[in-house]
């Protein structure tokens, strides 16, 4: 499961919270099975379709569904006006996969929109096994059992304005209907029913994650929000996952481009340093070095912009290969020869009126001694154009850093640490876990419930300061 929501998380905190109870009492939840689509297939022993207009249709076995222009819907040669609410004594199935409860269908431009509602027992159990293994311990279910409750009851009308509550995605919860359920899982589920972890009044942002690698997350680190209840603690037991060791190898072009489509541009990358940690030695900040400037980033963006499924967690260390670009060092003024500091004022100034390609740049750093050949190349190519003057007035008017790439730049930052230091071309993150870290460990649960530890115990541990109570 991911959780990489700053949205949401501003939700829980600012919002009211609400539950109908359109189950006899217990809480309904709706999700969004297929969006903006203009055909399906629904199908049911017996079905019956209900439209905004009052008008009904009722079939049996399956039914063709299409879009009729705005707000309307063919089925079986009627025309029906949406919002349609579809209903059956039985299962529905949707394009052939079966689901509890009734379907909505809402219009979605010339389009629509099959919202599965369920009471959320049920839903659930169309949930956990995405989440866990049915074989491990019952007390690790029941508290995935719990926490899954309680963060679909908090996300709830995340999806407000598609017309529903939550994606049956990993941006809120998978959901995959009757074909997920399994009789260990829907045990957990009832021995928990309408248990809820509070916090200030309404349920919890009860995030969780596969493997924390020894501790979790601080969820300030991650999205920045202060939740008393999201901090960081220590796994009591030790444990082995399919996570528990992993290593990416990526090279530092590969890296420049993953961060410029996030947002982050700093070229091509040849340094990367972890700046700052936090409990348990997960990293919480890096510093990245590329062929356009030096940026410091949270890990966690880092690892959204590489890729969370390979980049697996931000408990990690790195190292790097390759021919590392040279930061020069302050060093006594001037005694350069007159062609040495013609050629460097010539480079200075191409580069500022950004003669050359980042390729060109990138290519000078590794091979300093082409430089002559790319100030020919990118004077040439100005077809005799006189070059501006290169004043120390004008100079001193610009950024330095937009004189010359970082790299040339003297180390301003002589104090700077640079333990852990990865600087090459090509780097190799070794690591442990999988998951932003933020709340509940899955594998850290099940040690826990291989030890003797309750349900209520495990959630408490994860969510501390929250308080366990029974909604319905």
């Amino acid at each position: 499961m991911k959780r990489y929501l700053k949205i949401a998380l501003a939700f829980l905190l600012l919002g009211a919270f609400f539950v109908p109870m359109g189950f006899a009492g217990e809480p309904s939840v709706s999700v969004g099975l297929a969006s903006g689509v203009s055909n399906c297939t629904l199908k049911a022993n017996s079905i019956t379709f209900y439209d905004a207009s009052g008008k009904q249709a009722s079939f049996r076995g399956t039914v063709s569904v299409s879009a009729g222009g705005r707000n309307n819907i063919a089925v079986g040669g009627k025309t029906l006006a949406l919002p349609v609410t579809v209903k059956s004594k039985g299962l529905l199935y949707l394009n052939g996969k079966p689901y509890r409860g009734i379907f909505r269908l809402v219009a979605s431009s010339n389009s629509f929109t099959v919202v599965n509602e369920l009471p959320i027992e049920d839903y659930l159990k169309g949930v956990l096994k995405i989440e866990v293994n049915p074989n491990w311990p019952m007390e690790a279910l029941r508290a995935q059992a719990i926490t899954a409750r309680t963060y679909a009851l908090a996300e709830r009308g995340r999806h407000g304005s598609a017309g529903f509550d939550l994606c049956a995605t990993d941006h809120c919860l998978p959901y995959r209907g009757v074909s997920a359920e399994d009789s260990r899982l829907t045990q957990a589920i009832e021995s928990t029913r309408g248990m809820v972890l509070y916090y200030g009044g309404r349920p919890a942002a009860t995030f969780f994650h596969s493997d924390s690698g020894g501790w979790t997350s601080n969820v300030q680190s991650v999205w920045g929000q202060d939740i008393p209840y999201l901090r960081s603690v220590q796994e009591p037991f030790e444990y082995q996952s399919p996570y528990s060791s992993w290593s990416l190898k990526i090279s530092g072009d590969e890296i420049g481009r993953r961060l410029s489509r996030a947002g982050i541009d700093v070229g091509s990358v040849f340094e990367i340093r972890p700046a700052k940690f936090g409990p348990g030695g997960r990293v919480e900040t890096v510093e990245i070095v590329g062929s356009r400037g030096r940026k410091t980033i949270k890990s966690h963006d880092l690892r959204m912009a590489l890729g969370a499924k390979e980049l697996k967690s931000t408990m990690f260390t790195v190292s790097a290969d390759g021919q590392a670009p040279r930061v020069v060092k302050p060093a006594p003024k001037p005694s350069e020869p007159d062609g040495a500091q013609s050629q460097s004022s010539t480079l200075i100034t191409l580069t500022r009126e950004g003669a050359f390609t980042s390729e060109e740049l990138l290519d000078m750093l590794l091979h300093p001694e082409k430089k002559e050949e790319y100030v020919q190349k990118a004077l040439a190519r100005r077809g005799g154009k006189a070059l501006a003057p290169s004043t120390p007035e004008s100079s001193s008017k610009k950024d330095p850093k937009l004189l010359w790439p970082q790299w040339e730049m003297p180390d301003e930052s002589a104090d700077r640490d640079t333990t852990g230091v990865a600087r090459g071309t090509t780097f190799v993150f070794q690591g442990k876990g999988w998951g932003h870290g933020v709340g509940m460990c899955q594998w850290g649960a099940k040690a826990m419930a291989e030890n003797g530890w309750s349900a209520e115990k495990i959630v408490k541990y994860y969510y501390p300061g929250t308080q366990l109570q029974k909604l319905y």
